[in-house]
């Protein structure tokens, strides 16, 4: 026998591409934030796993006719990135579709999408909101932002976190860019990765401005140049990042460039749309569908600072 969901009627055969065209507009009008944030990568596996390395250390002195020392890398720490499946959807029944002629149709569509845009934010930033908190703790036991990351081969800890916590200002990033160009890998040498980005919270970004932007420093009528710059010579900060997501107005970070860090975002199946029909209602249901991870590996290239 043939039934009407094996043929659908015309106006699906209309409908649905229509719906997918708003859907995915939605959810691409506004650039993602957090790919800016996060090393995005593709998945094709159940779950991404990532072992940290402490590699060798520095040289030694060798004399004339001496053996030279041998080193080994040691394991550090490991993460499991287990994907997680995400869907919403909505219905539309014959008669809406007849008598709205798409009207509130328009708007669901498009608030499926934007939907799907929120979710992946709130998700990404989540990172850095419970970034300062011992309940949220990362491979090493430390929470993102910590004083005390182990060093699991040379000893010691290291820190990507303000010493005192203080708002935005001159004094407070001028020791956060120190602590981060001293940040040590592993094995007790130098990382060296150029801090690129500076990010902050809405309330914050008026300040942040004033900060960087300007020919002078903020602080001073002194006419003293502004060391922030990336004329100055230091090469600092390529980028500010407005992060609408942040819950603390308070809370500012750095950031190297992203492909540095291990804040890792893996898509296992990308944002799609499913529609089918429901014989018994003659209504057509359409539903998102999303899965992936997010965390970080280790907390290299990242610093900040929870506001005073």
């Amino acid at each position: 026998m043939l039934v009407r969901t094996q043929f659908p009627d015309l106006f699906l055969a209309t409908m649905l591409p229509a719906l997918d065209e708003l859907i995915f507009n939605k959810f691409s009008r506004f650039p993602p934030q957090y790919t800016q944030v996060f090393r995005t990568m593709s998945s094709g596996r159940s779950i991404e796993q990532t072992s940290e390395i402490a590699g060798l250390g520095t040289f030694g002195q060798v004399a004339e006719g001496e053996r030279v020392r041998y080193d080994e890398a040691v394991p550090g720490f490991n993460k499991t990135y287990t994907h997680v499946q995400f869907g919403l959807g909505f219905k539309i029944t014959r008669v809406m579709v007849d008598d709205d002629r798409f009207g509130i149709i328009t708007k669901l569509a498009g608030d499926l999408g934007r939907s799907a845009n929120e979710t992946r934010e709130l998700d990404a930033v989540s990172d850095f909101n419970n970034g300062f908190s011992g309940a949220f703790p990362g491979p090493d036991g430390q929470p993102l932002f910590s004083q005390n990351h182990p060093l699991v081969k040379s000893g010691g800890v290291q820190t990507n976190l303000i010493a005192v916590a203080a708002d935005l200002d001159i004094p407070s990033l001028e020791i956060a860019l120190t602590d981060f160009r001293r940040m040590k890998d592993p094995s007790g040498k130098k990382i060296r990765v150029k801090p690129e980005t500076l990010i902050v919270p809405p309330e914050t970004q008026f300040a942040a401005v004033e900060i960087l932007k300007g020919t002078e420093r903020s602080d001073t009528a002194n006419h003293t140049i502004n060391a922030f710059r990336t004329d100055t010579g230091l090469g600092t900060f390529q980028s500010l990042m407005v992060w609408d997501y942040l819950s603390n107005p308070d809370a500012w970070f750095i950031e190297c460039n992203a492909a540095d860090t291990e804040l890792r975002w893996y898509d296992r199946e990308k944002f799609n749309t499913v529609h089918d029909v429901d014989f018994d209602t003659r209504s057509v249901k359409t539903a998102g569908w999303m899965r992936y991870s997010h965390g970080w590996s280790s907390f290299y290239g990242i610093y900040g600072s929870p506001g005073a």
